[in-house]
C-alpha cells in the first residue's frame, strides 16, 4: 500500500496523452481511451462514468455536470452545460413546513432528487467531438462494476458519515453496507445491477435511461416515498451549449464555465483583482496578497447570494459578465481597505461530493469534466433494480432566503426552486492558456464553495511561483465563505508571522477548520477543494496528469 501510494504521488507524463481523475481505476479508464484511438473527450466521458461506479459518493449517472471543451484543430472552447433541472412540480415553499424550513428535505430522500443529466450529457459529448461509439467509452465502468473493485478510504468514511441515510433506503442499503454495517477499506463491491444498466445505455444511447423501464424504476422508487418527479420531467433533460467566461491573469488567457455555474465568476473576478497585487511582495505569500485574496473572496460570495439559473432571473447574465470585467475589479479592489471588514456589513445590502476529471490527448484537445450528486451519496435514494444513486441536488438551490446549504452557502430567491430550473453550481471547470495563446493547463475540482479559491490558488501558484501543476495543488490552502466570519487554513497553511499580521488586520483564522461549517469536519467529510489537472509542457510538449494529494486521485496515461 505504501508503494502503491507513492506511485499515485507522482504526475503521470506521456506525450501522446493523458487523464487526471480522482480515482486511479477512473483514470485509467479514461487512459485505455486514448490507448485505443480515443481522444480527450472519450477519455474524459469514459473516466466519469468509471467515477460513477468507484466513487458513488460523489458523482454518478444519477446527477449532472458541466463540461469545457477545446478542439485544438479550430482552436474553439466549448462550454456545456449537462446540469440537473427541478421536477416541473417544483416549488418556491416545497422545503417550508408551517412556514419553517426544512433543509433536511433538500439534504437526503426522494424531494431532494433533481432530475438526472448526467447521462444525456456524456452521451452528447461523445457523439459531437468523440472518436469511439458510446459503447467502448461505457464498456470499463460497466466491467469495473460487474467485477467488483476494492472500496477506499474516503468511500468507507463517507459511509459512515452517511450510513443512517443510506440505510434509510433498502437497495442503497443492500449495496453500499453489509447487514446494516459499513464496508471495510479494500472489501470489495460489486454493482451488477449498475454494469447492467451501463450496458443498456452502451447499446442503446440516453434513450435506454431516459425512457422505458429504467425511467419507470426511478419515478417509482420516489413516488413510493413521497417524491415529486414524474417520467415527463426526462422529456426537459438537454445538454445546453453556453458561451463561456472569459478574462486574464498576467497575460495568460482563462477559460471558464458560466452561468448556472457561479464558480466561473467568482474565480475569473477574484484573479481579476489578485491580479491588481504584488505576489510576492517580500516573499512567498506576503500577508497583503492574502489579505485582499480573504477580503475579494468575502465581496464575490455576498454577490453569489443573488444569482441563480439565468433562464428564469432576467439581466443575472448581463451582471455576471460585468462581475468578471477588469473594471469591475477595480472597483471591488479600491473598497478593500487595510483591515478585515466584517461580513455583516457586507450582506446588508444583499438581504463532498464532486468529482473532477481533465484529459488532453495527442492531438492538443482538452476537456475538463465536473460532474456531481451532491452530497456524499447524494439523496441516498436508489432506484429499484437499475444500481442507480439518485442525486440531492436540489439542496442546490435555497430552501428560503439566508438558509445555509450543507456547504454553507446561502442564496435568495433568484436561486429558489422552481419547475425546470437549473440549481445554482460551484463547479468551475477551467482551462489556462500561455501568453502565446498555446494551451497550458485544464483544471477541475470537487470541494463545494471551495472549488473557484481552490483553482484560483493553483493557478496564482502555477503562474505567479512558476510551481509544477502537482505542487501548485497540493499547496496549504485559505479560503473565507462568507459564513462564518472566518478564514479557514489549512494544518501549516501559513507561517506563525503571517498569520499574526492577518491577526492584527482584524481577521479570525481557524486553522484545519472545514470550510463552510461552524465547528469541524463536515457532515459529508472534508469540504476543502480537491483538485484535478492535465498540464502541456511548452519545451517537451509533454502531458502532464496529476492529482490533488488530498484525495486518491491519480493521473494516468496510455
Amino acid at each position: 500500500m505504501l508503494l502503491l501510494a507513492l506511485l499515485l504521488a507522482f504526475p503521470a507524463v506521456s506525450p501522446r496523452g493523458a487523464v487526471a481523475a480522482a480515482h486511479p481505476l477512473a483514470a485509467e479508464a479514461g487512459a485505455s481511451l486514448l490507448g485505443r484511438g480515443g481522444n480527450a473527450v472519450d477519455a474524459a466521458v469514459a473516466a466519469a462514468f468509471a467515477l460513477g461506479v468507484v466513487e458513488p459518493q460523489s458523482s454518478g449517472i444519477g446527477g449532472g455536470g458541466f463540461a469545457l471543451v477545446f478542439t485544438a484543430k479550430d482552436k474553439q472552447v466549448h462550454a456545456l452545460d449537462f446540469r440537473e433541472l427541478a421536477p416541473l412540480r417544483a416549488t418556491p415553499d416545497m422545503y417550508l413546513e408551517k412556514g419553517q424550513p426544512r433543509q433536511d428535505l433538500a439534504n437526503a430522500g426522494p424531494l431532494s432528487v433533481a432530475v438526472p443529466a448526467a447521462v444525456r450529457g456524456y452521451a452528447e459529448l461523445v457523439k459531437r467531438f468523440g472518436a469511439k461509439p458510446l459503447n467502448q467509452v461505457v464498456s470499463p465502468a460497466e466491467q469495473i462494476a460487474l467485477r467488483g473493485f476494492p472500496v477506499d478510504l474516503p468511500f468507507v468514511r463517507a459511509s459512515e458519515e452517511r450510513k443512517e441515510c443510506l440505510a434509510a433506503d433498502p437497495e442503497a442499503a443492500r449495496t453500499f453496507l453489509r447487514n446494516g454495517e459499513t464496508l471495510d477499506p479494500g472489501d470489495l463491491l460489486r454493482e451488477p445491477e449498475l454494469s447492467r444498466t451501463l450496458h443498456l445505455i452502451g447499446q442503446r444511447g440516453p434513450d435506454a435511461f431516459y425512457k422505458g423501464r429504467i425511467a419507470r424504476s426511478i419515478v417509482e422508487t420516489l413516488k413510493k416515498r413521497g417524491g415529486i418527479l414524474e417520467e415527463g420531467d426526462f422529456d426537459k433533460v438537454a445538454m445546453r451549449e453556453r458561451a463561456p467566461l472569459e478574462s486574464t491573469y498576467r497575460g495568460h488567457r482563462v477559460v471558464t464555465m458560466s452561468l448556472p455555474s457561479a464558480g466561473g465568476a467568482l474565480l475569473l473576478a477574484l484573479l481579476n483583482v489578485l491580479e491588481r497585487e504584488q505576489p510576492r511582495a517580500g516573499g512567498y505569500r506576503p500577508e497583503r496578497f492574502l489579505h485582499v485574496m480573504i477580503e475579494a473572496e468575502k465581496r464575490l460570495f455576498a454577490l453569489r447570494q443573488s444569482m441563480g439559473d439565468p433562464a428564469f432571473n432576467s439581466g443575472l447574465e448581463e451582471r455576471v459578465r460585468r462581475m468578471v470585467t477588469k473594471e469591475f475589479a477595480g472597483e471591488l479592489h479600491q473598497e478593500i481597505g487595510e483591515r478585515a471588514t466584517p461580513t455583516a456589513t457586507l450582506v446588508q445590502a444583499a438581504q463532498h461530493g464532486t468529482t473532477s476529471v481533465s484529459a488532453i490527448d495527442e492531438e492538443g484537445n482538452a476537456v475538463v469534466l465536473s460532474t456531481t450528486v451532491n452530497d456524499a451519496f447524494g439523496s441516498c435514494v436508489m432506484a429499484k433494480g437499475t444500481g442507480v444513486l439518485l442525486n440531492d441536488q436540489m439542496d442546490d438551490f435555497s430552501v428560503a432566503p439566508g438558509v445555509p446549504n450543507a456547504y454553507g452557502l446561502r442564496g435568495d430567491f433568484e436561486n429558489a426552486p422552481g419547475p425546470g430550473k437549473i440549481p445554482l453550481s460551484s463547479m468551475a471547470p477551467t482551462l489556462l492558456f500561455g501568453p502565446a495563446g498555446e494551451l497550458e493547463l485544464a483544471i477541475g475540482a470537487a470541494g463545494g464553495a471551495t472549488i473557484p479559491t481552490t483553482v484560483v490558488q493553483a493557478i496564482s501558484h502555477l503562474v505567479d511561483d512558476g510551481m509544477r501543476i502537482d505542487r501548485a495543488i497540493g499547496a496549504p490552502r485559505i479560503h473565507h465563505n462568507l459564513f462564518p466570519d472566518v478564514v479557514h487554513v489549512e494544518p501549516a497553511g501559513l507561517e506563525a508571522a503571517t498569520a499574526r499580521a492577518l491577526e492584527a488586520r482584524g481577521h479570525q483564522l481557524k486553522f484545519g477548520g472545514e470550510p463552510g461549517h461552524d465547528e469541524g469536519p463536515g457532515l459529508f467529510g472534508s469540504t476543502w477543494g480537491k483538485a484535478c489537472a492535465v498540464q502541456v509542457d511548452p519545451e517537451r510538449d509533454w502531458r502532464i496528469a496529476t492529482c490533488d494529494p488530498r484525495s486518491h486521485g491519480s493521473g494516468a496515461v496510455p
